[in-house]
């Protein structure tokens, strides 16, 4: 081992306990303290790493097996990684599956012909996913990082993986649902809008509405129906909502651009959105961001598609030098997160929070 890398090492274990002391301390309302969840190890270590800077051996080839890349949320994530190389000077090769897991499966058969040193997997699905992993990745014996959502029945990481690095699982839908459920102190009429029927994020989606409905019986949830991630169904189904139900109270969606569709059917029956009738959304787009500072909107969750590739990135090539976590890199632990205290972006602290989409 050269004398920089030992250096680089030792400040990355110095820089440690800094980061446990400053990750482990959640501010007002935030991700953690909703689910009591402690600091994961995989995730200080991750960023330890990262802010250590330590150079690769060699320069390695990954292979970035991903669900899609063209849309605004699969675009940023391509920015982080590409990031990540010029950190990190690996190159890589994108197989874009465009949300088809049939794609998907012919281009990881692909992947491993080519043999890369190591593999990013952004699953199209959990299900069709763990069975790739399971039977095409794993016996190359090269390090695999999961990232987007979690695969093989498991909550975040599926042991055998070099990290899982996901915003996206039970526990965030669960509370992005309870933060706006908890503020019908008085009953109030809510509309539910999901993704896709039969997808794993609609499933999760509707768990968490079914759970926090049954913890906060101030809520009636007068329809709960899929969005598609579409601002043209969103407008067709809240407006039919708004004319069977010209007293709802709050619309609840699962993704920020699909709430624009919400938004505009609101507005079309002479309501305010954000006052008349309150609006909860996920992502933390720009937009999204900019319409809760001015007060349209009333919260919108984290998501960072930015960072969740970009560390998934860092967990990779830490495998591939040897030192793997083996464990969830939890993005509500990340920088962006912790400087706000909070996955909720609220009137209060959107001038705080900075999107990359």
């Amino acid at each position: 081992m050269t004398r920089s890398r030992l250096w680089g090492r030792t400040r990355a274990l110095v820089a440690l306990p800094a980061l446990v002391a400053a990750l482990a301390v959640p501010g007002n309302g935030s991700a953690l303290q909703v689910r009591g969840e402690k600091p994961h190890p995989a995730t200080l270590k991750v960023l330890a790493f990262d802010k250590a800077g330590v150079k690769p051996a060699k320069k390695y080839r990954i292979a970035y097996l991903a669900e899609c890349i063209s849309n605004p949320y699969c675009e940023t994530r391509l920015k982080g990684l590409k990031a990540a190389a010029k950190k990190y000077g690996f190159e890589f090769k994108v197989f874009d599956a465009n949300f088809s897991p049939q794609t998907q499966l012919q281009l990881v058969q692909n992947a491993v012909a080519r043999g890369y040193d190591g593999y990013l997997l952004a699953p199209t699905a959990a299900g069709p996913g763990c069975s790739m992993w399971k039977r095409y990745l794993r016996p190359t014996g090269r390090p695999i990082v999961t990232l987007d959502v979690p695969m093989c029945d498991d909550d975040d990481y599926t042991p055998g993986l070099a990290a899982t690095v996901t915003m996206v699982r039970q526990a965030f839908f669960d509370a992005h649902v309870e933060n706006a459920f908890k503020t019908c102190t008085q009953p109030c009429k809510v509309e539910a809008l999901g993704g896709f029927i039969g997808s794993d994020l609609f499933t999760l989606w509707e768990r968490a509405i079914r759970r926090a409905a049954a913890k906060y019986p101030n809520v009636d949830v007068v329809s709960d129906q899929p969005g598609n991630y579409d601002p043209r169904v969103a407008l067709r189904v809240t407006g039919d909502v708004l004319r069977a139900h010209s007293d709802l109270d709050m619309v609840i969606t699962s993704w920020d651009d699909m709430t624009r569709g919400a938004e505009q059917a609101i507005r079309a029956v002479g309501k305010q959105p954000g006052k008349d009738v309150r609006i909860y959304t996920t992502g933390a787009t720009k937009d999204a961001v900019s319409k809760v500072e001015k007060g349209v909107y009333n919260e919108t969750s984290i998501f960072l598609p930015y960072e969740e590739s970009y560390y998934a990135a860092v967990a990779l090539i830490m495998a591939l030098e040897g030192k793997p976590v083996n464990g969830y890199v939890n993005e509500d632990e990340l920088p962006a997160v912790t400087r706000l205290g909070t996955i909720f972006v609220t009137k209060s602290n959107a001038a705080r929070f900075t999107s990359h989409y």
